[in-house]
């Protein structure tokens, strides 16, 4: 690590060497104003070629020394760069810079290149590197909550490092949503090695007009990043720094120990039993003095310090610019022994070698640590909702006590002090460099050659230990695991502009590119290790003969030709096609070649002369796109090959012999899934720009997805994946904006709306895929079937309770006979959907979905006089989650062998003086089936969330002046401030990647680690 940082200094040290010589100077002065006539503090007048510049002062003048025959280059941010002679200025400069903020020559990333926004024929969204560092995260993707119509991104967990998932345009694909991340050119699967303060700009590929560029790897979608650069001046260092804590924003309502006991008691009297020996020994004391016993979820949780700093310099001429910086980030979860700590260091550098050639390098260390990596958040959180608060964690000695009564759960107490022993460290190391040259007038070749190499160490030890029967470990274990992955990029590609005049241009794309990544580990666990941190490896194990297990290892590459060629005709008449051939490793050569094309057009209707004299319509354009894109991480690595497993042993002669076996059918013919999208579009700008608004309508086909055939359980091998299915999505995004300001006071206010249909259409005449199996009581809680959505909740359709008998008695079947014949008051009804005049699993019905019916998301900034106000919303509306934890909580016997906690609601239980109550009666002889999957599990989950509500100070530029001080500002800032939501679990905000990355058990909550609220107090400054 030292190492590292040292070689950055060194080069940085280097790029602060002087350039050129000296020449003979003369004094300038000015003053730069805005199109209002207003002075511009803060804006850089650097002399082209070197690093002599000055800043304006608060009333926008400045002065310099500077060559007679030297150019000033202007510049600020939000306005048009402008180079002034000095020549024939006798020593005046006085300048108007143009707003560019809104204008419609904005450039936006895209393959391979740059657009105008107002040339895009394709749906592409941006979101600025400002915008990200809005909320509190180490994870860019999670600061994308809420900005983007069409885009919807969920948290794994409120887990330190436990990642983000983001679905663009819903889910396209029973298999791997994810989409394309690309960095300053560099294709990768995840950008956990960047922070949200590396990042310039965002911009999000939407549709196949903009995504089939990038071939077998756009079809979820693509996004662009392009971290930030150094620019011409001196050097400019920045500072930007938060602390605060984070807190768990709310804790289930439960019983405490006497409300328990009451619980418990009655449901044996109702019964006709007498409480186990464990029951009795503390269940009545509990009960006649209103014990209020253990409270868990105090004992796992804790206020968190979270805190972030970071610190880079940037500068340079006009043949050199760099940045240097460095970050630290550390969160402490809100569940104890769970944290993050992230070190970073980036270095950008470009260069202009000749008048015909640049190049440049990137790089970027990062370095994390991840306490309790096995997940022992998730299950610390979820065993402390359901312990039983009779019990207590400790002995009167201070030794851990044993659960007598809910023995399944681990001592918490005790688990928390082992969590501190798992760690993973991870180190990632990204290098990218490119040269660019300049052929002649309009065409030029880049090549782009990048790498990344990351190395994992997840360390897992377990301690010996005894506490009783159910809560003890013979032996203590080291699992200590290295992974490897290694991959490259190589593109090279070729750039043609034209002007045709009369307001036509033609622009081309040329390339070819090369991707390869390989991935290898080894995992070895030994046994009988000393507790002793200095002497947990491997070699001090006391038991001679480790587990050595080699994780599967995989090398997947990807050979690719791509074209693209844009015709823009007077302006007003736009025109883009796309094509690009794939060749991969995970298909034999019979099917490994895919191509992927797409057209797409857009008229700019605001250009015609019709409407030039509407000078309300700054902007109206109506666009439309059709392609197809692949995606390839929907395939295993080997599914053409068949899978054997060693230790498959035989008996032949009354002789035990080795050997292997077929475990998984193979598939020759496996080859791309291939999405089909179809989109209109609508952009439109009024009022010089003010208001904005985009519509887009869009159909994606999935053919060719990718499932699991059936095979006969005779055949006694696991199934073997083909292309088989097929998916539908159809949706609707808007997007709105406007900005204006009422003298002082300036405001943006934006909102966005998406709703999405999500259909199964085929698959391939396979039974439904049953999933979602995260309780063994439970069984599959999904299924995913033609004509409805993916997994959605399939179960019995509860009706509430029987109030009394007469209602028991009452609902027969045709033949007059009893429907739940086992029932009694206070049991639930079930519907039975078939009419077959039974319950049972046949019973099962659709009961929604995770899928909303649409998302939003809202902001409003407002600035006056240095103050600053933002705020941030985001929801979801129609959405359904199964409450997993309330099959404990809710519970009305011990269907599962054991009493665990409740919610306190279940107080309210039918009771025969509570005949009213929709709660089920408590009863430790339940014959009726009270506490199988049904819809009473099933919750809505619709949500409406302050992610983020900030407020700051920017002090004044004729203060900082006084202290060579650019800008300075602080800033309070609350994340998740408030959630309003009927979901009675922890949170609403499921992850879409599913329960252990299932994506088939989608909104099914497990009793995910909760989101945290966050408190903070930052600081930027620019010197």
């Amino acid at each position: 690590m030292k190492s590292v940082l040292l070689a950055a200094f060194v080069v940085f040290a280097l790029l602060l060497r002087p350039f050129g010589a000296a020449a003979q100077t003369i004094p300038i002065q000015g003053t730069i104003k805005d199109s209002k006539g207003e002075a511009l503090p803060g804006v850089t007048v650097i002399v082209k070629g070197t690093t002599t510049g000055a800043s304006t002062g608060a009333d926008g003048r400045f002065t310099l020394q500077a060559p007679a025959n030297s150019v000033l280059v202007i510049s600020s941010v939000g306005f048009t760069r402008q180079e002034v002679p000095v020549a024939g200025t006798n020593g005046n400069v006085n300048v108007t810079l143009a707003d560019n903020a809104q204008s419609l020559n904005d450039v936006v990333v895209i393959g391979y290149g740059t657009a105008r926004k107002s040339d895009l024929t394709g749906s592409v969204a941006s979101v600025t590197g400002k915008q990200l560092t809005q909320v509190a995260t180490s994870d860019p993707v999670q600061a994308l909550q809420g900005r983007v119509a069409g885009v919807d991104v969920t948290s794994n967990s409120g887990q330190p490092g436990s990642g983000t998932r983001i679905r663009v345009r819903g889910v396209g694909t029973i298999n791997n949503s994810d989409p394309l991340y690309v960095v300053d050119g560099f294709l990768t699967t995840d950008i956990s090695f960047l922070l949200p303060e590396n990042i310039e700009s965002t911009e999000i590929l939407k549709d196949a007009s903009a995504t089939a560029i990038y071939g077998s790897r756009g079809a979820n979608g693509v996004v662009v990043i392009t971290t930030k650069h150094g620019k011409v001046g001196k050097p400019q260092f920045n500072v930007s720094s938060y602390v605060g804590f984070q807190q768990i924003r709310k804790k289930l309502d439960l019983t405490n120990a006497a409300q328990y006991s009451t619980l418990v008691n009655e449901a044996y009297v109702n019964a006709g039993k007498a409480l186990p020996a464990d029951l009795a020994a503390q269940v009545p004391n509990a009960i006649a003095t209103n014990a209020q016993g253990t409270n868990w979820q105090d004992l796992v949780s804790q206020r968190g310090l979270i805190e972030s700093y970071n610190l880079s310099v940037a500068g340079g001429n006009e043949q050199n610019r760099y940045l240097v910086s460095g970050a630290y980030f550390q969160q402490d979860g809100i569940v104890k022994s769970s944290g993050l700590k992230k070190y970073i260091v980036r270095l950008n550098d470009d260069l202009v070698l000749t008048d015909h050639i640049k190049a440049g390098l990137s790089a970027t260390f990062t370095h994390s640590q991840l306490l309790a990596n096995s997940g022992g958040g998730n299950s610390l959180f979820k065993s402390s909702i359901t312990a039983s608060p009779l019990s207590n964690p400790y002995n009167a000695d201070g030794t851990f006590a044993y659960d007598q009564i809910t023995s399944f759960t681990p001592n918490l107490a005790r688990v928390i002090q082992e969590q501190q022993y798992n760690k993973t460290n991870t180190n990632d190391l990204f290098t990218n460099a490119y040269v660019d040259v300049k052929i002649i007038k309009g065409l030029s070749f880049r090549s782009n050659f990048g790498v990344r190499y990351t190395n994992g160490n997840p360390r897992v030890y377990l301690p010996k230990y005894y506490l009783g029967a159910n809560d003890q470990r013979s032996l203590s274990s080291l699992q200590d695991t290295r992974t490897e992955t290694v991959g490259y990029v190589w593109s090279n590609f070729l750039n043609y502009n034209k002007d045709l005049g009369d307001n036509s241009s033609f622009s081309a794309t040329l390339g070819q590119e090369a991707q390869q990544t390989t991935f290898n580990g080894t995992q070895i666990t030994a046994f009988d290790v000393p507790i002793d941190p200095n002497l947990q490896y491997i070699t001090s194990a006391r038991s001679p003969v480790p587990t050595i297990g080699q994780l599967l290892p995989t090398d997947n590459s990807l050979l690719s030709y791509f074209a693209r060629a844009n015709y823009a005709y007077k302006d007003r008449y736009l025109l883009t096609g796309t094509v690009r051939l794939d060749q991969t490793s995970k298909f034999l050569p019979a099917v490994r070649r895919g191509v992927f094309p797409s057209v797409g057009a857009a008229w700019r209707v605001s250009n015609e002369k019709f409407l030039k004299s509407v000078s309300a319509i700054s902007l109206l354009k109506l666009r439309a796109s059709y392609g197809g894109v692949g995606n390839q991480n929907a395939a295993p690595s080997y599914g053409f090959a068949s899978v054997a497993i060693n230790q498959q042993n035989y008996v032949f002669n009354n002789t035990l012999a080795p050997g292997i076996a077929v475990a998984q059918l193979n598939n020759p013919g496996l080859k791309w899934e291939t999405a089909i999208t179809s989109d209109i579009g609508l952009d439109l700008d009024l009022l010089d720009s003010k208001l904005s608004f985009t519509a887009d309508y869009f159909e994606r086909r999935t053919k060719d997805m990718i499932a699991l055939l059936p095979v006969p359980d005779y055949v006694g091998q696991g199934p073997a994946s083909a292309n088989v299915a097929s998916l539908r999505n159809r949706g609707l995004e808007l997007a709105l904006t406007y900005r204006d300001a009422i003298g002082k006071l300036g405001y943006t206010a934006n909102v966005n709306f998406t709703a999405i249909n999500n259909r199964i259409t085929s698959l391939g005449g396979a039974s439904p895929i049953a999933s979602g199996n995260v309780l063994a009581q439970f069984g599959n809680t999904t299924l995913t079937d033609v004509g409805r959505e993916v997994a959605y909740f399939y179960g019995l359709q509860a009706q509430g309770v029987f109030h009394n008998q007469g209602e028991i008695d009452s609902y027969k079947n045709a033949a007059g006979t009893l429907i739940q014949p086992n029932a009694k008051p206070g049991d639930v009804k079930y519907q039975d959907v078939n009419n077959d005049g039974k319950i049972d699993p046949t019973d099962r019905t659709y009961l929604g979905s995770a899928t909303p019916s649409f998302s939003y998301g809202a902001s409003l900034n407002l600035t006056y006089s240095g103050f600053d106000f933002q705020i941030l919303l985001y929801g979801v509306q129609g959405a359904k989650a199964i409450n997993a934890p309330a099959f404990d909580l809710s519970k009305s016997s011990n269907f599962a062998g054991t009493w665990s906690n409740f919610y306190a609601s279940r107080l309210d239980r039918w009771t025969p003086t509570n005949t009213g109550s929709d709660q089920p009666r408590m009863t430790a002889d339940d014959k009726n089936g009270n506490d199988q999957f049904s819809s009473r599990y099933v919750e809505n989950a619709s949500y409406l969330r302050a992610r983020n509500m900030q407020l700051g100070y920017t002090l004044p530029a004729a203060l900082l002046s006084k202290y060579q001080v650019g800008g300075l500002r602080v800033y309070v800032s609350v994340d998740n401030l408030f959630t309003i939501t009927k979901y009675t679990g922890l949170d609403p905000e499921i992850s879409s990647s599913g329960y252990y990355n299932n994506p088939l058990a989608y909104g099914v909550d497990f009793g995910n680690y909760p989101q945290p609220r966050t408190y903070r107090l930052g600081v930027n400054v620019n010197f």
